[in-house]
């Protein structure tokens, strides 16, 4: 998984145990416009984004974060990585299509 994240742009943190891992998704963020999205925190408006328009799934980190520290996460999603295998291939197959589309931009 950090590998095609890494690929497509983001900066994984690998994690040493767990099933979570994080990305920084900010060098992104001059590729995308997330103005259709109306949350607060950008890690909201980035995996809403995500969700429509790439059709893949992450978690918002700042929702763990109490209010005065939600900036913390904000550059940051989070991704499962405890999956079948077809499950991550998949993902990484839609990462791949999007850095495609992206790269032309």
């Amino acid at each position: 998984m950090a590998k095609f994240l890494k690929d497509v742009g983001m900066e994984p943190t690998v994690p040493e145990g767990g099933y979570f891992m994080l990305a920084d998704w900010t060098a992104l963020a001059k590729k995308i416009d997330l103005s259709s999205e109306n949350d607060k925190c950008k890690d909201y408006k980035f995996t809403k984004w995500m969700s429509k328009n790439v059709k893949l799934q992450g978690i918002p980190p700042s929702a763990f974060y109490s209010e005065p520290n939600k900036y913390l996460g904000e550059n940051f999603v989070r991704y499962c990585f405890i999956k079948k295998d077809e499950n991550l291939q998949k993902a990484a197959q839609i990462l791949k299509t999007w850095k495609d589309t992206i790269s032309k931009l």
